[in-house]
């Protein structure tokens, strides 16, 4: 075989809509394709996943943001219709009334417009009595989103309301006449990830390149974003600066143009959206910090008001410090929200699971715990919203084997439910397991395994197992009920045809705390790696199943790490499914959002980090007729992905096939973005991945 090309010859692939870029993974999807849907499996699996589908088994979303909101799908409107509905007293919604229908809208617009749910209580002008929403909506499932405004009394778009776009902008009111907003529309400044690097003013009625810059961040920095604090009629909001993922500063901004930096500590966690209270930004810390006098550790959740009648020194309050073996491992994702004067939060101590509610006392500048609750085995509490109106808080109970119960929980603990999901397969027919593995430096990683609870002698030492993992940006796995990462509805045709999974709980996430994330950072990104190989190789050594019937996947993150196992590799795996992965490690800055991770993987620019990063980057340690073959793999992404970039996962194919591997798939989507593999949205994608997996690692197959 002729050597494999040099890695600048593959670059090309990087163009997402270049039409020599589309005919290729045109060409390569239709193979794919073809492929895939000859499965056995294929149509027996659509059947059921088209049928679990229409049980309605996703989750409802609900919002708060003074009154309720929701964005209702349906099979004849998959785009939804966002609604809106006043709060009755004990949390239930009173009735619902359309506000804009996203299907209609789209069409009349010649877009796929996806509704953006982020922060949307920053988005909301008049709270209990809401007038107005900034709408954020993605064409396709782009990262580029428009903003547009909304009347929520009347319906529809508000004539010669506030709208721009498509950027990576952020937006919050500061006021009934003005918007805090940050775009790159005006000036073109962004920083090296593609966010914008200005904050504007921008007042209704006029022009948006007439709008007063009133903050520039650095091009250096990661990600920048924008959030009411109160209700914007107070004519103040915070601008988030992300320097990089674990350093950030935070700026009070006020309708004058002013801007104050607040006084916390730099050293904090991937806090997004930011938690606000009617006064307050809530912070965690990834390092030890001296708040007012007294040194609190690593993993503190802390407080800081925007009054500026309040002295400096006094700004920055502690609501929660950890004591030994106490962690917040979902603060990055759910398990932290805020209402009006209390913030609530999730942390488990000795591996037990609680939630704790802590109260505000404005009179003393103190936080007290109202209430804590031990969360039952099995179980996970996401905390998925909260209300700077009122103390109310959307709150949902799952976990790997029970279906997820969603409710509005209010001031005085009461709680109404408003969704309960469908138990659409047997959960009795499984069992959950908590283990450990020792990984090639003698850490103990654990993870779970989800098996199920019969299995034959003659199945002994065979047993498919799914491995997944994440191990970045401090993002914890988190068990909840069909989750998205997961694999969402599609992971009950695997179950279902005798199927295990395995979720392994590897460094570079927050599982142990900050330490824990910050021990796969840069030059030691690769114990991420090798922690995920010491839990596959448990499986093998328990006698729990052998290489040729483990197959691993991941997303993103999880992405990357699939792809460098199957190369570091090949001998551990039967098969591997990278969905919207990362890839060439040494062009990673340069492709989506890549610049604003650099601190995570490494920089590729400086010569003490660029041997690590070349080390596990699996666009470059592909080889040519590997001595061990490479596993069959499915590669999924969406030309529509510019968070990550669709080249990453192109580019890894093609040497891939230059290399010699046999049995190697691209299934590029045109639309979907980073969200590609949506069992929802794409029930066809998630079909062939599931019967690709099955063929590839089930011994009857």
């Amino acid at each position: 075989m002729p050597p494999i090309k040099p890695d600048a010859e593959y670059d090309w692939l990087e163009v997402a809509t270049a039409p020599a870029c589309l005919e290729w993974s045109s060409a390569q999807t239709k193979l794919a394709t073809d492929h895939l849907d000859a499965l056995p499996q294929k149509k027996i699996v659509e059947e059921r996943l088209r049928e679990l589908l229409a049980k309605e088994a996703a989750p409802a979303e609900r919002q708060l943001g003074g009154k309720l909101f929701r964005l209702q799908k349906s099979a004849e409107n998959p785009l939804g219709v966002f609604e809106v509905a006043d709060k009755n007293q004990d949390g239930s919604a009173g009735e619902w009334r359309v506000v804009i229908d996203i299907g209609k809208l789209s069409r009349s617009e010649g877009k796929s417009y996806i509704f953006v749910d982020f922060d949307l209580q920053s988005r909301v002008l008049g709270g209990p009595d809401a007038t107005r929403v900034l709408l954020y909506l993605s064409d396709g499932g782009s990262d580029l989103v428009e903003t547009l405004e909304v009347d929520a009394v009347k319906g529809g778009v508000v004539p010669g309301g506030f709208r721009a776009g498509p950027d990576r902008l952020a937006v919050c009111w500061l006021g009934p006449e003005h918007i805090l907003i940050q775009t790159s529309v005006t000036n073109g400044l962004k920083t090296a990830a593609g966010m914008p690097c200005s904050t504007f003013i921008w007042q209704r009625g006029t022009d948006i390149k007439d709008a007063r810059e009133v903050y520039r961040a650095p091009a250096t920095d990661a990600i920048s974003l924008l959030t009411s604090v109160g209700p914007p009629e107070n004519g103040s909001a915070i601008i988030n600066r992300a320097i990089d993922y674990t350093t950030w500063a935070h700026y009070s901004v006020t309708l004058d143009g002013k801007v104050t930096e607040l006084p916390l500590p730099r050293k904090q966690c991937l806090l997004v959206p930011p938690r606000t209270t009617a006064e307050h930004l809530i912070v965690s810390l990834v390092d030890k910090a001296t708040v007012r006098g007294v040194e609190v550790p690593a993993g503190s959740i802390l407080a800081c008001t925007v009054d500026p009648d309040v002295l400096e020194d006094e700004r920055v309050s502690v609501v929660f410090a950890p004591g030994e073996n106490e962690y917040t491992p979902h603060v990055v994702a759910d398990g932290v929200q805020a209402s009006r004067s209390r913030v609530c939060f999730t942390a488990t101590k000795d591996g037990q699971e609680r939630r704790q509610l802590m109260q505000w006392d404005k009179a003393s500048r103190t936080w007290s715990v109202l209430r804590s609750e031990p969360i039952d085995t099995g179980s996970h509490i996401s905390l998925l919203g909260g209300d700077y109106y009122s103390e109310d808080f959307v709150v949902s109970e799952t976990g790997l084997l029970r279906p997820t119960v969603s409710w509005i929980e209010t001031e005085d603990g009461g709680r109404a439910d408003f969704y309960t999901q469908s138990a659409v397969f047997d959960v009795d027919k499984f069992k959950l397991q908590q283990l450990s593995a020792i990984s090639k430096d003698g850490t103990s990683v654990d993870y779970v395994l989800l098996s199920p609870r019969d299995t034959t002698t003659a199945d002994a030492g065979k047993l498919p197992v799914l491995v997944t993992a994440y191990g970045v940006m401090g993002i914890s796995m988190m068990m909840r009920h069909l989750d998205p990462i997961l694999g969402g509805v599609s992971l009950i045709p695997w179950l279902e045809s005798g199927g295990a999974l395995a979720v392994a709980l590897v460094r570079g996430g927050s599982e142990k705390g900050p330490a824990w994330h910050e021990a796969a950072q840069g030059v030691n990104r690769q114990k991420s790696y090798d922690d995920f190989i010491a839990v596959a190789e448990k499986l093998v050594s328990d006698g729990i199943t052998v290489p040729k019937h483990i197959g691993v996947f991941g997303a993103s993150g999880g992405g990357l790490l699939a792809a460098v196992m199957a190369v570091q590799r090949p001998d551990l795996f039967g098969a591997v499914v990278a969905d919207v992965p990362m890839t060439d490690m040494i062009r990673f800055p340069l492709l989506g959002m890549g610049g604003a991770w650099v601190k995570e993987y490494g920089d590729p620019s400086d010569p003490a980090m660029i041997d690590a990063i070349r080390a596990y980057s699996p666009l470059h340690n592909i080889v040519n007729d590997s001595p061990t073959p490479y596993p069959p793999q499915l590669v999924t992404v969406s030309t529509k992905d510019d968070r990550v970039g669709v080249g990453h996962a192109r580019k890894f194919v093609a040497k891939m096939k230059d290399a010699g591997a046999p049995d190697i798939f691209l299934h590029e989507d045109g639309a979907g973005g980073h969200n590609v593999s949506d069992s929802f949205k794409n029930a066809q994608l998630m079909s062939r991945r599931v019967a690709f997996l099955i063929n590839r690692l089930q011994p009857s197959a």
